[in-house]
């Protein structure tokens, strides 16, 4: 877990009270939640080497084109100077901040199988072949993610 400085760097930079963050999980990223213009967002920490922020970053312009284009997906949100990603060193850690607008809608349980049917099915399928369709015409600009 990153420690409390870390996570006052992150509200000064991504312009949110502290005292609104609550975390939510923490596998392969720290994830919290944040209250900005009273409205949610997330705070994704991922704990990476400095040299992973331009990965990070590609990602992160991915998804904000997939917004731009008409995808509903969670809207990155920049830090006060303009960046999609920062990243904040505490002692020989590295910590890389993301920050999201919340998606609306709800949480699909697993053991709620009256929720899952064929108009979720039809309509996730219709999502990701947008997303593949806008995928083939995106042009990257710097460091490209992994295929």
């Amino acid at each position: 877990m990153v420690n409390e400085g870390v996570l006052k760097k992150a509200a000064t930079s991504f312009q949110f009270d502290l005292e609104t963050l609550l975390f939510i999980s923490n596998s392969t990223n720290e994830v919290y939640r944040f209250t900005k213009n009273n409205k949610p967002h997330i705070l994704r920490l991922s704990q990476r080497p400095s040299a992973f922020i331009g990965k990070i970053k590609a990602e992160v312009e991915w998804v904000y084109y997939l917004a731009n284009n008409g995808v509903h997906v969670s809207l990155p949100i920049k830090s006060y100077d303009g960046q999609l990603a920062v990243i904040y060193y505490d002692a020989d850690k590295c910590a890389i901040a993301t920050a999201f607008e919340m998606a609306t809608g709800r949480f699909f349980e697993k053991d709620q199988p009256h929720m899952w049917g064929t108009a979720i099915f039809n309509k996730w399928g219709e999502t990701m072949g947008k997303m593949h369709r806008l995928s083939e015409s995106y042009d990257a600009t710097g460091i490209k993610r992994d295929e």
